[in-house]
């Protein structure tokens, strides 16, 4: 009996997923959502594991998922990122941050932070 080989209609190819993250149309005022295809893990990720550890290895996924979407018209959300890569909310900022203290930037889709009252 032979078994029928069949695409998996959210991947093209092995590591790659269909996502939908925020379009960054800036003249629109209403937020729409795009579609994106990302790079969820590639043949370097192993390299990356044994050379710089496990913080490295989710620090390189955060900028290839972030630049990946930017460079297709979207942005990917916090929330977006830690459910990609499986991770709690504080450990991406953490990334994040020393992310940004190497000078690197990582393109993501901000939430308009609530205005506080001042006394």
């Amino acid at each position: 009996m032979e078994v029928e080989e069949t695409k998996n209609p959210l991947t093209s190819e092995a590591g790659l997923i269909a996502y939908v993250g925020y379009s960054q149309n800036p003249s629109s005022p209403s937020l729409r959502r795009k579609r994106v295809l990302l790079t969820l893990t590639c043949e370097d990720d192993g390299e990356i594991l044994l050379r710089g550890g496990l913080a490295c290895l989710r620090q390189s996924r955060i900028l290839r998922l972030s630049r990946e979407a930017h460079e297709q018209g979207a942005l990917l959300a916090y929330d977006d990122l830690t459910n990609l890569l499986l991770t709690s909310l504080s450990t991406l900022k953490r990334d994040l941050r020393q992310l940004k203290q190497e000078g690197l930037l990582v393109p993501l889709y901000r939430k308009k932070q609530r205005l506080t009252k001042r006394n």
